[in-house]
């Protein structure tokens, strides 16, 4: 339910006056930052006695830094914030990747349901985050989120207790930097960079781009958002069984080569109609999520479950933003959204078909790195 208010961040920074370079350089140095603290963070989780506690900590941190943003205009003032924002904000989510996907492989029930429920609730925030943003203004979208996060922060107490694997407790503590050592994991994980990077020129800027090239609304927006994130339901809920069926190479190949169209298809699209269409296809970019973070799980022992999805998560997700922050705010000024578009069709292709028929190299018999 926390990233519906997330995608109308760009368009309060666009209502406020700051121009695409600027948003670009907020977005981009927050990243940056938070590149040196979510290692840390991996690592004390999974030495931690308690990862729903951490989880709970940092959401409250974010629920009281994110209105915050709303007390002055001023760049600087927003980059400061923003930047502490994303520090504790970037690590919720491959945390809570990580305790889903551990449940599922410790309970052995299929992880495609579970993170089911995160479209559910998305789905249906998004469509309360639409109205409120259409009728009551953007800024509104900002207490929001501090109302979302408290609610998790309370469902958390009533989920099982996951513990960190990577404790003195529980016998020899190993520093996570280890995983460095392991070809196949740093193999998949520069797949996942590049692709980020790729998809992240296409992302980064597709709310302003419907909202202000194209003439979609606010209202419009989050409607778009909501209708995605209900499509996604019934495939996450096949999600597992997909990927037993094709392979893991094969499922990463044919949504690649998906995601590429849908790249070319906004390129070429002059209407709202077009773009709406190409957003619920949505779900080819959560599936293909869904793939990798199975699969990287499955490489690795308990012990490092946590530190190799954060890891994972950190590197992609700051090298992708601040090309598509930096670069991309820089490249939408100086030519505009649209040709963006193509050059992430064009990444996305030449990435997957390299990455997918002749490095990866995924074997379901390896067994999992000890370090």
């Amino acid at each position: 339910m926390l990233d519906t208010t997330a995608s109308y961040f760009q368009i309060y920074l666009s209502d406020i006056g700051l121009s695409k370079t600027m948003i670009g350089t907020i977005t981009g140095t927050a990243s940056l930052v938070a590149l040196f603290f979510q290692p840390i963070f991996g690592a004390a989780a999974d030495a931690s006695k308690s990862k729903t506690r951490i989880l709970q900590q940092l959401l409250l941190i974010t629920a009281i830094l994110y209105p915050m943003l709303l007390l002055n205009n001023s760049m600087v003032y927003i980059l400061i914030v923003y930047t502490l924002f994303v520090v504790f904000r970037r690590f919720q989510p491959s945390l809570n990747t990580t305790m889903s996907v551990e449940y599922s492989e410790q309970s052995g029930k299929p992880y495609g349901p579970i993170r089911m429920m995160g479209a559910v609730g998305y789905a249906l925030m998004m469509m309360a985050i639409s109205q409120i943003a259409g009728k009551l203004g953007v800024p509104q979208t900002f207490y929001m989120f501090s109302i979302i996060a408290a609610a998790n922060i309370g469902i958390l107490f009533f989920l099982p207790k996951m513990e960190g694997h990577n404790t003195r407790e529980s016998g020899k503590k190993v520093s996570p930097a280890v995983l460095v050592k392991c070809r196949p994991v740093m193999t998949l994980i520069l797949f996942q960079i590049l692709l980020s990077i790729a998809n992240g020129f296409g992302n980064s800027y597709f709310s302003l781009y419907f909202t202000q090239d194209i003439g979609g609304s606010n209202a419009l927006y989050g409607t778009m958002l909501s209708v995605s994130a209900f499509i996604e339901i019934p495939f996450l809920f096949l999600a597992d069984r997909l990927i037993k069926k094709l392979g893991t190479k094969k499922m990463l190949l044919v949504l690649g080569l998906v995601t590429a169209a849908r790249w070319f298809v906004c390129f070429l699209a002059r209407d709202t109609t077009t773009l709406f269409v190409v957003r619920c296809f949505n779900f080819i970019g959560i599936l293909e999520g869904v793939t990798y973070s199975l699969s990287l799980s499955k490489l690795v022992a308990p012990k490092f479950k946590t530190s190799v999805q954060t890891l994972s998560a950190t590197i992609q997700n700051v090298a992708s933003i601040l090309l598509s922050s930096y670069l991309g705010g820089f490249l939408a000024d100086l030519v505009g959204i649209r040709p963006l578009y193509l050059l992430s069709g064009i990444l996305v292709t030449v990435i997957v078909i390299v990455f997918c028929c002749f490095v990866l190299k995924l074997d379901d018999n390896t067994p999992p790195f000890e370090g």
